[in-house]
C-alpha cells in the first residue's frame, strides 16, 4: 500500500529530499506530496502532487487549509518544513482527522530553545557539550566588555552572531585590520571592525540581542542526522577542511562528533532529520578539540552530499515512521567519501 506523505514549504533541500526518496523507494511504496507559496517552482519537477499555499495567511487559517488539504488528498502524514510552533499546538486537530505530523521536536517551549542559541548553549553546557567561550551582548557597553575578556581586538580572535538567525545570518568576525572602505570593496561579509560593530548594538537600542564568541579555528563539521523520539539513529558527518576552500568536503567516521550529536539530540528530545555543527577549538600544543555550534531542527542544506556516503536519510526516515523497517536494519554510510555540490539548470 503505498502511503502518502505532504511536505509543505521549506528551503531548496527538499526538492533533494523528495529526488532522494524516489531515487531509493521501491515502486510505489511513497507519494509525496510538495506545498509551495510560489507556482514556479523546481518541486514541481520532483513532487508526486503539488498545491499553491495561501498568500499570506492568519495562523489559523493556514490550519484549515492543511487540514482540508490533507482530507481532500488523503495524505497520511505531513513533514513540515516551516511553521513548527503553529504547528505543535494543533496535532490533537490533526491526529483527529487522521493525519500524523512529523514534527522536529516535543513542545513549542523546545523549539524556542532550540532556535534561541543562547538557550540552547545554556541547555548543553549543563549537559557537558563543550562549546566556544560565548557571552551574551545586547549594548555597545556589553560588546566592549565581552571584547576585552575573549581576548581584545586582535584580528579574527572573536567573532558574534545573532542570538536568533538562519544559514549564518548576521555573523561577522571582528577584524579591526581592515579598513571599512577595503571591506566594501570586496564584498566581504564576513568581517567587522570593533567599533562599526559596536555603534550597530547601540542603534539597535536593545533590541537585537547576540552573542560574542571565541573564533574556533579549526575544521568546521556538519552533521546530518537522523533523529527517533530523542536518540540520533544514524549521522553522516561532513568536515569541511580548512584546505578545501569551500569546494568539497570528506564525510569520515568521527566518534568526537557523534557524542556531541547524540547529547544534542537527546537534550531537546529531536526527532526526524536534524542537522548540527560543530568547529574545532585548536589548543597551542596543536590538540584539536570539537565545539559545539548550533543545532537546526530541519535538513541541512548539505543533505543531498550526505546522502552520497550509501545512507540516504529522508528515506529511511519515512521507513521508520511508517513501521516498514526496524533501527538495526538501518545501513551505515560510508567514510572517506569526498563530496561536492553543483548546481543545474532546468525548464519550470
Amino acid at each position: 500500500m503505498t502511503t502518502r506523505f505532504l511536505l509543505t514549504r521549506g528551503l531548496s533541500n527538499v526538492r533533494d529530499a523528495i529526488d532522494l526518496i524516489h531515487g531509493t523507494m521501491a515502486p510505489d511504496e511513497f507519494h509525496l506530496g510538495a506545498t509551495y507559496a510560489a507556482e514556479y517552482t523546481p518541486l514541481r519537477r520532483v513532487a508526486d502532487s503539488f498545491a499553491l499555499e495561501p498568500a499570506a495567511s492568519e495562523p489559523g487559517a493556514y490550519v484549515e487549509w492543511l487540514l482540508g488539504l490533507c482530507r481532500e488528498r488523503n495524505y497520511a502524514w505531513v513533514w513540515p518544513q516551516s511553521r513548527w510552533s503553529l504547528l505543535l499546538n494543533e496535532q490533537s486537530r490533526f491526529a483527529a482527522a487522521g493525519v500524523r505530523l512529523l514534527l522536529p521536536c516535543p513542545d513549542a517551549d523546545t523549539l524556542d530553545a532550540v532556535q534561541d542559541k543562547a538557550r540552547a548553549n545554556a541547555r548543553l553546557a549543563a549537559a557537558g557539550v563543550p562549546l566556544p567561550q560565548t557571552l551574551p551582548v545586547t549594548t555597545a557597553a556589553d560588546f566592549n566588555a565581552a571584547l576585552a575578556l575573549l581576548g581584545g581586538n586582535r584580528a579574527g580572535q572573536v567573532c558574534v552572531k545573532p542570538v536568533r538567525s538562519i544559514y549564518g545570518l548576521g555573523f561577522r568576525r571582528i577584524d579591526d585590520g581592515k579598513r571599512l572602505l577595503d571591506r566594501f570593496l570586496a564584498n566581504d561579509c564576513y568581517t567587522i571592525g570593533s567599533a562599526e560593530f559596536a555603534d550597530l548594538l547601540a542603534a539597535a537600542a536593545g533590541q537585537h540581542p547576540f552573542l560574542a564568541m571565541e573564533y574556533l579555528a579549526g575544521d568546521e563539521r556538519s552533521m546530518d542526522c537522523l533523529a527517533h523520539r530523542g536518540r540520533l539513529v544514524r549521522a553522516v558527518v561532513r568536515r569541511k577542511p580548512a584546505n578545501a576552500h569551500g569546494r568539497w568536503q570528506l564525510i569520515e567516521d568521527d566518534p568526537e562528533g557523534w557524542e556531541i550529536a547524540r547529547r544534542a539530540i537527546a537534550a531537546f528530545g529531536l526527532n526526524g532529520l536534524v542537522n548540527v555543527q560543530t568547529r574545532e577549538r585548536v589548543h597551542a600544543d596543536g590538540r584539536r578539540e570539537q565545539c559545539f555550534l548550533e543545532v537546526n531542527p530541519r535538513m541541512s542544506g548539505g543533505i543531498d552530499m550526505a546522502c552520497q556516503a550509501g545512507l540516504n536519510l529522508p528515506y529511511w526516515l519515512l521507513r521508520l515512521l511508517v513501521g516498514t523497517v526496524e533501527e538495526a536494519a538501518i545501513p551505515w554510510p560510508s567514510v572517506g567519501v569526498r563530496v561536492a555540490k553543483i548546481e543545474r539548470a532546468v525548464v519550470l
